[in-house]
């Protein structure tokens, strides 16, 4: 299973973004592909959508969304089918496992991220910075945006 990174979802709700139609086209295309069960083949965590929230409604873009419109955004992904994935009781080990292999204090949220991919078995992540999680040798990392 893959889950979608926080930068997608940015792009696809942020119509200034120069990545919005690619964007709104993968998260389109991955929310109808259904496995052999019928469930939607990717994931959400719970810190990506936080994440999503802390941008999407930020003063600096040219057209911030509210925090309610984020909400029922959230909302729209939850109502969708998604499976949503939190925090487990072993995030903070497998995080300063993880983080004992960087060196920059940059990664610390993709960190954080991983951690929680990790321990939800999730191997696959889709997202615009395939280069912040390289060092993630269980994830296999995608950049749905590069034709």
């Amino acid at each position: 299973m893959f889950s979608i990174d926080t930068n997608l979802l940015v792009y696809a709700h942020n119509k200034d973004s120069e990545f919005h139609e690619k964007a709104i086209r993968f998260l389109e295309k991955v929310l109808n592909d259904r496995d052999e069960n019928g469930e939607i083949s990717v994931c959400l965590t719970t810190q990506v959508l936080i994440e999503f929230v802390n941008v999407i409604t930020r003063q600096s873009l040219k057209k911030p969304i509210s925090i309610p419109a984020a909400i029922q955004i959230i909302n729209d992904y939850s109502a969708s089918g998604i499976k949503i994935i939190g925090q487990r009781n072993t995030q903070l080990r497998t995080f300063l496992e993880l983080l004992s292999s960087i060196r920059t204090r940059k990664k610390i949220f993709d960190v954080a991220l991983a951690a929680t991919l990790k321990d939800h078995n999730i191997t696959g992540l889709y997202t615009a910075n395939d280069v912040d999680f390289k060092d993630f040798d269980f994830l296999e990392v995608i950049n749905p945006l590069i034709s």
